[in-house]
């Protein structure tokens, strides 16, 4: 009854475990900000500044995903060996071989044989451009199958991941986002839930000890535990354990085909897209050993050609270099176009995105934990300890402005 007396007394002591709710979630709230923002670095941190941890961690989370990809992932040459089929991938290049044979056709009928192919008329011409897209479709799919018999020499895909978190920090925070979106609502929120719950004892407590501390501890305390607690539910237990009625599942672990599908997307459009894996290779060791492929294959067809009776009476000898060279020129300027032979051959030669999110979905828990967990452990102290303070400051605020004169009563 004495402590319904005091209650009644001061009735703002009801808004404790509210406040206290208040300050869970506004910690957890800027515990999740602060892991994103800001991009780049603001003042000097660490200690007279910050920088969200995932843009400041960036390169090294995209190492260790792109451990994560190749080790438990994804073996690019075993995806190649065991779905790629050159046949298939013909289907998709059709736009391609088009532009290849106007580009062939305008060059050797403009520069090597233009009278000939101004008196050939429409139906040998016809024929003509037939029969060179059928060369040209059979060149490029022993390029492809050759591609695919050598990818892991052509698409280094380390590389490919480093330079692109290299050129755009942001984009390890716009994975984690997407992937562990549902995991960083739950921090927030559950801030609320667990500050009040925590706020009813310090309420309690304030009624029968009203000292000048105990709100400031209990602020520090809040801001600390959600934070630890948040964290620790999102990975925590591993595997479901059931007590009582209820199952105890670490949400992340709980959600796994639905991360398994939010990662893979995400990787495969901003990261090993066709875009940065044509950037990779035409800039890199890869650039070399692709061009070696598409020459050899092309020369196979030249010297075919050049031993043909026909071809010897319409191209002089003196000529047969410069034409070879053309043609070799204008390949290698479609390669990396986009929407060219290799731009479509590294969008659409083999399904990425469904491998990596099938074999993500099979991963084991300590692995699959892998791919949100070290955007957290490395500066996880940091944010619990920034929830710890900003509690701190909220309950010296409480004392300050909500019981100033209740303190002063008691003086």
């Amino acid at each position: 009854m004495e402590l319904l007396s005091r209650i009644q007394d001061n009735w703002l002591v009801l808004t404790i475990p509210l406040i206290a709710g208040f300050i869970g979630w506004l910690t957890n709230v800027v515990a999740v900000k602060m892991m994103f923002y800001p991009v780049e670095p603001w003042g000097k941190p660490p200690w007279l500044g910050w920088q969200g941890v995932i843009p400041a961690n960036a390169l090294r989370l995209a190492k260790h995903s792109n451990e994560l990809i190749t080790t438990k992932l994804l073996s690019l040459q075993q995806l190649f060996d065991e779905t790629f089929d050159p046949k298939n991938f013909s289907g998709h290049i059709n736009d391609v071989v088009d532009e290849i044979v106007d580009q062939i056709i305008a060059d050797v009928s403009t520069k090597y044989a233009k009278a000939m192919w101004d008196n050939a008329g429409e139906v040998m011409q016809a024929k003509v451009r037939a029969q060179v897209r059928e060369e040209v479709i059979g060149v490029l799919s022993k390029v492809s199958a050759d591609l695919g018999e050598q990818i892991s020499d052509v698409i280094d895909l380390e590389t490919t991941v480093l330079e692109a978190v290299g050129r755009d920090r942001a984009v390890m925070g716009r994975m984690f986002q997407d992937v562990g979106a549902a995991e960083f609502l739950f921090i927030e929120r559950s801030g609320f839930w667990f500050g009040l719950l925590f706020g009813i004892p310090q309420m309690i407590i304030w009624v029968i000890f009203p000292e000048w501390w105990i709100l400031p501890l209990a602020g520090l305390l809040v801001g600390w535990f959600t934070n630890l607690v948040a964290l620790r539910m999102v990975f925590a237990p591993q595997e479901p354990k059931k007590v009582g009625p209820i199952v105890f599942h670490g949400l992340f672990h709980k959600r796994q085909r639905e991360v398994a599908a939010a990662f893979a997307s995400v990787v495969t459009d901003h990261v090993l897209n066709a875009d940065n894996l044509v950037h990779t290779v035409m800039n890199g060791p890869g650039k070399e050993r692709l061009e070696a492929i598409v020459e050899r294959r092309v020369g196979e067809l030249i010297d075919r050609y050049e031993a043909h009776p026909m071809a010897a009476m319409i191209i002089a000898p003196d000529q047969r270099a410069a034409l070879r060279e053309d043609i070799l020129r204008q390949i290698r300027e479609e390669l990396p176009k986009p929407g060219g032979f290799f731009h479509t051959f590294a969008g659409e030669a083999v399904n990425l995105r469904g491998e990596l999110e099938a074999r993500m979905a099979a991963l084991d828990p300590e692995s699959y934990e892998g791919v949100l967990r070290p955007a957290f452990q490395q500066d996880e102290w940091k944010l619990i300890a920034a929830g710890a303070v900003l509690g701190l400051v909220a309950g010296i605020l409480q004392v300050v402005y909500l019981f100033g004169d209740t303190m002063k009563n008691l003086q």
